[in-house]
């Protein structure tokens, strides 16, 4: 297979991942796109390419392409694709997420079993009242999505005396968590946890997964993390919830439309967390994303079988 001596990269700021690529191979030729009308008039001439949120509908045009490396782990930004060519070997950046995203939701569970949203808004209000506050010891987490950042979880959490159960697509014995379900049973696993963890990939099977139906099943005292995707989630049913007391709290890192719109409900949910899709991002991001890129590279050009390759057909 022939080498590859120039790599483009489609994303609102390249030139970090521009600078850790000229570090780690600084013989190649590095070409940036920042939009769109870019992409589209040059990708005939990509061979490989790295990128975030492609634009749909132009992957026939993609004649030399080899391989295309997402710079994140969730590849629904991708597909569905029906015209990216079946040369095209994709990859994905899973795996470079774990601490920092198990961290992230762990932050976000303490936040809520040590009260912060109560603190930080009697502090607004100049209010000085005392609550009650809880122990992670003995709770139960219910972690959607056993990957490598959920198993990662598991491990912190069980670290503080938590029961850990889940879910995972494909079912096996797990180190530190006590029951792994199918998705099938996805409502039992609601039904039983103090906290819920969403770490699912979007796919036509999970879109939408938590509907009104499905919160219901949580216990009123129950939160709610969302580090997945929007997608996976009935906004309008949890903002119901939460505006009812129907859920003790929500943290949300990921919406269905980001930014999240002004008119959203979940701006005004009482005992709601939301972040700007950032439990994912850590200094020296794109130096990991550009060291599975170059290996991949190179795995191409060796005819091996890339690291992180996903199967579009299953969409992860």
């Amino acid at each position: 297979v022939s080498p590859i001596r120039r790599v483009h990269i489609h994303h609102e700021a390249p030139a970090p991942f521009a600078a850790s690529l000229e570090a780690l191979r600084p013989e190649l030729e590095i070409v940036s796109w920042t939009d769109d009308d870019a992409f589209r008039r040059e990708l005939p001439d990509a061979e490989a390419l790295i990128c975030y949120r492609p634009p749909r509908g132009h992957w026939g045009r993609a004649a030399r392409l080899r391989l295309l490396q997402m710079s994140g782990a969730g590849i629904d930004r991708l597909l569905p694709a029906p015209d990216l060519p079946a040369r095209v070997r994709v990859a994905n950046a899973r795996g470079i997420h774990a601490e920092h995203m198990s961290e992230f939701a762990l932050a976000m569970i303490l936040a809520f079993a040590k009260r912060v949203p109560d603190w930080l808004a009697q502090a607004r209000k100049r209010e000085w009242r005392g609550r009650r506050v809880s122990l992670l010891g003995g709770a139960t987490v219910g972690i959607l999505g056993l990957g490598s950042i959920g198993q990662a979880l598991a491990r912190h959490c069980g670290a503080l005396g938590m029961r850990v159960i889940g879910t995972q697509r494909s079912p096996k014995p797990l180190s530190g968590v006590e029951q792994v379900r199918p998705p099938e049973e996805t409502r039992k696993v609601l039904a039983e946890s103090d906290y819920v963890v969403v770490l699912l990939p979007l796919t036509p099977e999970t879109r939408g997964l938590l509907d009104a139906e499905q919160l219901a099943a949580l216990p009123r005292h129950a939160v709610l993390v969302n580090l997945a995707r929007g997608g996976v989630l009935d906004e309008a049913a949890l903002a119901a919830a939460l505006a009812s007391g129907a859920l003790r709290g929500a943290a949300l890192d990921v919406f269905e439309r980001e930014p999240l719109p002004e008119s959203s409900p979940l701006w005004q949910a009482p005992n709601a967390i939301l972040s700007p899709h950032i439990s994912g991002w850590f200094p020296g991001y794109t130096d990991r994303v550009a060291e599975i890129f170059v290996e991949n590279l190179e795995r191409l050009e060796s005819g091996v079988p890339l690291r992180n390759e996903i199967d579009p057909e299953r969409g992860y």
